[in-house]
């Protein structure tokens, strides 16, 4: 049997689906991403806070692409639960973008906002590149294969008209992050924060976050509907001042079938441990239940988030 309690680092990559296992324990298979980014990390903190409250939940942390995957994975019935970009649901719901061709993500509940996640490229002090444009003729990482990160990094730059004027990677964060210290890449791509590889990155290396100018913002929300602007603080990494940048907001999603018993336990354990959780990782201190804005991408809440919010007199009149 598996340890209830995940260790926040363990990479697990087995497919765990389903709900129900002997002695009534209920396994939840819940997808983040891999080693370095955001949704790694909050996974991996979740998993072993709830776990150690819900012994009759055998939460199996699943190592992902990212959001892309998660959300393709959670219509397939891989997953239980994963993270996954609010544009996804969206664009899952419609059959358009990376789900084309695909099943039609009906399937998708909301359980809570996990955090609003920016979209911003990273390079070193030095290099000669400061704004943008500067990354035309350049290699830039935009994440591993399947991530929410290619997704949004792609859209920023086509936005732009960036995208076909660069030379992609496809690296997962960790590998971005060694890469662009070893100087085999000129910048690297991050849509959270804050994100391990570039907190890593700026304790030995001056790093410098590429701001972006009010047209550029303007373009981008034009262009993308569902990206906003927001501000990152200068407390998010050592050396980088507060900066504007695109942002989209990011859910914590469950598949229909979890039963809503379930989900109810797990979310009032959630929220009664946020501060732990933040603790954690930074990102898990925005979690709130966002309600009218996840219903309006086009999925219902699960049943067992509604009776959650209800309870506690937070569903909208």
């Amino acid at each position: 049997m598996r340890k209830t309690a995940l260790i926040a680092a363990a990479v697990v990559t087995a497919w765990a689906g389903g709900t129900a296992s002997a002695q009534n324990v209920t396994d939840i298979a819940w997808g983040g991403s891999n080693p370095g980014g955001v949704m790694y990390y909050m996974v991996g903190v979740a998993g072993t806070e709830i776990g150690n409250e819900l012994p009759d939940v055998n939460i199996t942390q699943v190592t992902t692409g990212g959001s892309t995957e998660n959300a393709k994975r959670l219509i397939k019935g891989e997953l239980d639960m994963g993270i996954v970009y609010g544009s996804h649901v969206y664009m899952a719901l419609q059959q358009t973008g990376p789900f084309e061709g695909g099943d039609k993500g009906s399937m998708l509940r909301g359980v809570a906002m996990a955090y609003e996640g920016p979209t911003y490229f990273v390079t070193l002090g030095g290099s000669g590149i400061e704004k943008l444009e500067g990354l035309e003729g350049k290699k830039v990482a935009l994440g591993p294969p399947g991530s929410g990160t290619v997704f949004n990094c792609s859209n920023i730059l086509t936005a732009l008209g960036l995208l076909d004027s660069i030379e992609p990677q496809m690296l997962t964060f960790a590998d971005a992050g060694r890469a662009l210290g070893n100087g085999q890449i000129d910048a690297f791509c991050q849509s959270s924060s804050p994100a391990a590889a570039v907190t890593e990155l700026a304790e030995t290396r001056e790093v410098l976050v590429l701001p972006y100018d009010e047209a550029q913002l303007a373009k981008v929300a034009e262009t993308y509907p569902f990206y906003h602007t927001g501000t990152m603080p200068e407390t998010t990494y050592k050396g980088v001042p507060a900066i504007d940048m695109p942002f989209t907001t990011v859910y914590w999603v469950a598949h229909e079938r979890v039963p809503p018993e379930v989900v109810q336990k797990i979310v009032d354990i959630a929220y009664a441990k946020q501060e732990a959780l933040a603790k954690g990782h930074k990102a898990w201190a925005q979690m709130k239940p966002d309600i009218a804005n996840f219903q309006t991408l086009g999925a219902p809440l699960h049943p067992g988030a509604e009776a959650y919010y209800k309870s506690m007199g937070l569903w909208p009149n």
